[in-house]
């Protein structure tokens, strides 16, 4: 997680947004705690029924999804991601100027 708030932090400048997706059934319960004990100030969206998850194709956790400005995936990944490597910034970078 500190490395997603880290590429939150960073992307934000350039009009990108960073959000979390829980798919844990008990909510906001199961956030807050974490989000207050590691300071992280990035959106949380809570799907407890999984159908953002569903939608997003999503078949396991953790998972990344990249979305444009017009709403299409445009990649996504299954497992860790390092967002704190360039090349994933630099790609969400790069949509976010087309």
């Amino acid at each position: 997680m500190p490395s997603v708030q880290r590429a939150h932090d960073e992307l934000k400048k350039d009009g990108v947004q960073v959000i979390t997706i829980s798919i844990d059934g008990t909510g906001a319960a199961a956030v807050k705690p974490v989000f207050a004990k590691g300071g992280y100030t990035l959106p949380a969206l809570l799907d407890q029924n999984m159908d953002v998850a569903r939608g997003f194709g999503v078949r396991g956790v953790p998972s990344t999804v990249i979305v444009d400005k017009k709403g299409l995936i445009n990649a996504r990944g299954l497992g860790h991601v390092d967002f704190d490597g360039q090349v994933l910034r630099n790609y969400a970078r790069k949509l976010a100027k087309q």
